[in-house]
């Protein structure tokens, strides 16, 4: 987190969010933000210093699980949160959604990030990653990305075909299926991974071309890791990639 400055400008945004605090869920929207935090639109009544965790759709694609620590209320209008427990990887994102909404530091420090060496990237040749779509042409995409970023890929065609493989084998670093599909829903495989002590570590990402935020919500709490919304481009399916391999290195 080093490579990553600790001060960047605000900037306005309209993201779609949804924050869960001691009060219930509610579906927002973050108006401004910063590498350290951000402001939430939202009549939601929250505590001053309560830590509060939220769900963000960032332009980058994927939707990301965050917690921030509520440090001002401007009731009715909505309240500031500054972040915790930020990973790597999600101050990178956010350094990024900074940078596409017009902030000219993170736009240079993003610059500079991308000058650097590329890291070796040689240890994903040992990741073997599950790929799960009905739709052929958005299945090989996912395929050809996924092989560009030397990962050793496995496909099937719609949940059934998931599932048999899953059944006899075990060894995926990650899996990524579509949510709507024949015989098996994604959902149906996440369950099923979760009851099965071979699999429940595999991280697990979605896509979708659904655009209802709680169906992330869903998939997350049955235990998706990652959600990523249809249509994509290659470097958020990248993106997507890094983050589920990164949750299992360790």
């Amino acid at each position: 987190m080093s490579d990553i400055p600790k001060q960047i400008e605000q900037v306005n945004v309209s993201l779609d969010v949804v924050w869960q605090g001691s009060g219930g869920k509610h579906d927002a929207r973050i108006s401004e933000i910063s590498l350290n935090g951000c402001f939430i639109d939202s009549m939601g009544q929250e505590i001053l210093g309560e830590t509060i965790f939220f769900k963000v759709h960032l332009p980058s694609g994927p939707w990301i699980n965050l917690e921030g620590k509520v440090i001002y209320q401007e009731y009715p209008i909505g309240f500031e949160l500054r972040f915790t427990d930020l990973t790597e990887e999600n101050h990178r994102l956010i350094l990024e959604a900074v940078a596409a909404h017009g902030g000219k530091e993170a736009q240079q420090k993003l610059k500079e990030l991308e000058t650097k060496p590329p890291q070796q990237i040689s240890w994903t040749a040992k990741h073997r990653v599950l790929l799960a779509d009905d739709d052929s042409m958005t299945l090989r995409m996912l395929e050809v990305i996924a092989e560009a970023q030397g990962y050793e890929v496995l496909t099937a065609k719609d949940g059934r075909e998931a599932f048999t493989i899953l059944h006899h084998d075990s060894h995926f670093s990650a899996v990524i299926f579509d949510m709507m599909m024949p015989h098996l829903l994604g959902m149906d495989l996440i369950h099923y991974m979760k009851t099965d002590v071979r699999l429940r570590n595999i991280p697990i990402g979605m896509v979708t071309a659904e655009q209802d935020p709680k169906i992330w919500d869903d998939s997350v709490a049955a235990g998706a890791n990652v959600f990523l919304p249809k249509p994509f481009s290659p470097p958020q399916v990248q993106m997507m990639l890094r983050m589920l391999i990164n949750k299992n290195r360790f």
